[in-house]
């Protein structure tokens, strides 16, 4: 109703969603911290658009996540059960790029 989305659905489908939203503002954040420690704005323009972009497609997600207090959110227990998802990627992620 009003134009908002009703999370009100199963673990199953809402954990990869939220996961990659997660993953997503991982990656920006690293991006701009990588774009003011080494000041390589020209390079990096191009993620960190992209990682804008993508987040501000997943608006609706975050403010189920983060927003929304009424029945229609999505439960604190998804979003945590993706954040540690997305945590075990990030540093599996990472040691397989460091070797």
């Amino acid at each position: 109703q009003m134009g908002k989305f009703d999370f009100r659905t199963s673990t199953m489908f809402l954990a990869p969603l939220v996961s990659l939203v997660i993953l997503n503002i991982f990656s920006l954040v690293g991006g701009v911290a990588r774009v003011i420690i080494k000041r390589s704005f020209n390079e990096m323009f191009v993620q960190v658009f992209l990682s804008i972009f993508i987040l501000v497609m997943g608006y609706p997600i975050i403010e189920g996540m983060i927003l929304r207090k009424d029945k229609g959110r999505i439960p604190p227990s998804v979003t945590l059960l993706s954040a540690v998802f997305s945590l075990i990627f990030m540093s599996l992620g990472s040691i397989v790029l460091m070797y």
